[in-house]
Formats: structure tokens, sequence, C-alpha cells
């Protein structure tokens, strides 16, 4: 009887449980002007504005008896909890809140093909054949001082090997969202070979640049979405004072998730990514995504969204990754469709060597392996002029690319020699 009972109460116990879940609340914005302001004053206004809408939303909880504990999600406006889902839905019919989204699950976008590992760089062949395609030979031919040299990255991955020997000497600012380890590690690989192509010393391109890294991903590739969106707070101010220049000038994701062909998503359905990304964007950050690995249209999000530089991949024949996701992206904008030309632009993305944890080497495929090429290309054009915004660098990336413009390539395959050159020369 007694253990009939104990199994009763612990069946009471899981529907319980099964009845809360993990959401992300977004509270309705007032109309501000942000234009001149400095990513610091930026950052202050968001947090001081978010702080009287999360004491709102604590007085609610209070007075309806929901105890659970509330993430100042200031970057986005917002705040994660976890609540039963009738508690949710009447939060969200409160006047002060824009929406309750559901805290989803998110994976990376994993290779696409067999991972091939080895312990040096010349058992994998010599000739890193993504960094010839884009021109970086003749980058550093001309240009023997762009380096990335001031240019801060950062990276939302699985993880790091800061001791590894393409990335030893670099300077890494590393954050541990999974298990909170203070040391720089990876314990999956996507994030060490991502970061490689970035800064490493013979297989990257931006080889002097400060890599600011927030691990999100866990050993088996997954993250929540208020994780990520912590992340990408954290990527907005790593020493948490608005008062130090400290925060990337590019953020390289190659990560994401799959949306279906057949449906087109209000815009607001994403609402927490697209919110994260434009406060980014107001505050000097250059947004690149993964354009994903589907093989078909349409490239996934939050690279699909209009504001980010999505990048598709190409094969070393100049082909395009038979992998990599196609456009166009349709977007539900109020009563209105939108219609994108995605991705952006294309790159290098498939057979690409790069660093592996154990001080290894790895091949790896994907828009994953593309969008650090892209990154890597941005890093030295800042570094080539600082007075870019990112307005400019998506225009000046766009027209110094091979022409392609279609709905495969976007407008482009990355001509990263072509790029700095616009780059150098443009003037506000």
């Amino acid at each position: 009887m007694k253990l009939l009972i104990k199994l009763s109460l612990i069946s009471m116990l899981l529907i319980q449980s099964a009845q809360a879940k993990n959401y992300i609340v977004l509270f309705k914005q007032t109309e501000i002007s942000i234009s001149s302001m400095e990513h610091g004053a930026f950052q202050s206004l968001l947090q001081n504005t978010n702080q009287k809408n999360v004491d709102q939303l604590k007085n609610w909880m209070g007075a309806r008896g929901v105890t659970a504990a509330v993430r100042d999600l200031w970057i986005v406006r917002g705040a994660a909890l976890n609540l039963e889902d009738e508690v949710a839905k009447k939060l969200s019919h409160e006047a002060w809140v824009k929406g309750v989204y559901e805290d989803k699950v998110r994976r990376l976008i994993s290779p696409t093909t067999s991972l091939v590992v080895a312990n040096s760089l010349k058992e994998l062949g010599e000739e890193i054949w993504g960094l010839e395609k884009i021109g970086l030979p003749k980058i550093r031919e001309e240009f023997p001082d762009l380096n990335g040299n001031g240019i801060r990255v950062g990276v939302i991955d699985t993880g790091i090997q800061g001791r590894h020997q393409e990335l030893i000497n670099k300077k890494i600012i590393f954050k541990d969202f999974v298990n909170g380890i203070t040391n720089s590690y990876d314990d999956h690989g996507h994030g060490t070979h991502v970061a490689g192509t970035i800064a490493g010393n013979k297989v990257g391109i931006a080889t002097e640049a400060t890599i600011i890294f927030a691990k999100s991903f866990a050993a088996g590739g997954s993250s929540g979405d208020s994780g990520l969106i912590h992340s990408m707070q954290w990527i907005f101010d790593p020493d948490n004072d608005p008062n130090t220049n400290d925060f990337p000038q590019i953020v390289s994701n190659s990560w994401g998730g799959e949306i279906d062909l057949d449906t087109i998503y209000d815009v607001e359905d994403f609402a927490p990514f697209l919110r994260a990304i434009q406060t980014w964007i107001h505050g000097g950050i250059i947004p690149v995504f993964a354009a994903g690995n589907s093989g078909k249209s349409p490239n996934g999000f939050p690279g699909g969204l209009p504001e980010p530089i999505a990048v598709g991949a190409t094969a070393p024949n100049g082909e395009l990754a038979t992998f990599s996701s196609r456009g166009p992206n349709l977007w539900k904008v109020g009563e209105s469709i939108l219609t994108l030309l995605k991705p952006d632009i294309s790159a290098p993305g498939e057979k690409i060597t790069s660093a592996y944890p154990g001080n290894k080497y790895a091949t790896m495929a994907g828009t994953s392996m593309a969008t650090p090429h892209v990154s890597g290309a941005i890093a030295l054009a800042l570094q080539a002029n600082p007075k870019l915004k990112f307005s400019d660098v998506k225009k000046l990336l766009l027209k110094s690319s091979e022409k392609k413009i279609d709905t495969q390539f976007g407008y482009g395959v990355l001509n990263a020699y072509e790029f700095i050159k616009l780059a150098k020369a443009y003037r506000p």
C-alpha cells in the first residue's frame, strides 16, 4: 500500500512538472531615439528600462502566488522564466506584454559529411583551399599589416580549445554558459574548428584578432532559446561595464534552426531573436549567421531573418555545395509578405580544414564552415577602415562578391581581396 501511494505521488509530481515549461516573455517597447547613442549609453537605457518591466512582472507573479526565478534578458526587452501553460497564457494577455514564447531547444548547424580528424595539418594536406579561394594570399602580399589586430570577433558555439597550437597565442575571452567552467575548452569540436578559420595561425584569416567566445551549446550540440539569448546578451558587454568598449565588432554564428518549406511565418514568431539581432546592430555589432544545411529553400533562422548576413556554402569546384540552404525567404510583416534574397553571400564551406580539440586538425563541411570565412574577412575590413558601420560592411561585402545574384549563392561568392580594397577606399 505504501509503495502504491508513493508511486501515485511521483506520478502526480510528474504530471504537475510536465505542465510547466520554460518561456521567454517580451515586454512592449516604447519608441525611443537611439540613432546617435553610443554602445554603452544604449546598453544602460535598455537595462534601466527593462528593470522596470522585470519588477512589474515579479509583482504580477507575486499577486497571483506564482513562484519562479526570473532571468533578466534586457537585450530583447524581456525575461526568461518557468511557468505553467495556463499562467503563461494569462500573462500574454497583459497590456504591457508583447508576447510569451516557448523556450525551445535548438541545435548547431552540424557538419554534413563524415568528420576526418588527423594529428597534423600535413596529414590532411597543406593547402587550405578556402583561404586561397577568397584571395587571402593576395591580401597578405598587398596589405601585410592587415591581420585583424585590434578587432574583436565574437563566437557563440560549443567552446574553444584555447591551448591549441593554432590558437595558443591569441587573446581569448571565454564564458561557459553550460557547465560554468572558467578555462576555455571544447567538448564537441565544432567551436574550435570555427574559431580556427577566423583566427588560426595557419588555417585562419584574421590571425591577430581577439576572440570573445560564448560556450552556449552542450557537448551534444544543443542549446535553449533563452540560453542563446543570454549568450547574445553577454557578448554585447563581456565585462558587464557599459563604460568599456570590450564588445566584439562582429559575431560569427554557425547555428540556427530550420523552418518549413511550405509555411510563411510571421516575422514576430521569431521576435526574441529578431530583437537580439537588432540590439546588436544598434550597438555596433555585425551579425553573421550560417544559412543552414537543408539543401533546399528556405534558409534557416536567425540567418533567414531580414537583418543578419546569411552565409551559404560553396565547394572547391566553385559550385554551390549540395547541402547549402537556398532562398528565397518569405516573411509575413504586418499585412504584407516580405520576400528576401537569401543567403546574402556564399563562401567556402566544403572540405574545410581547421583546428580540432586535442591539438588535432579536422576537415568538415557545412554552412557552419562557410560563416567564419565571412566573419574573418569582415575583421580585416574593419581593421582596414574602422569607421565602417554595419550597413557599409554589408553593402561593400555584397558589391565586391563574385556576382551570382540568385536564390542559391545570394548576391555572390566572397571575394575578400576585392572587399578589402573597397573597404580601404570607402569614405562614409
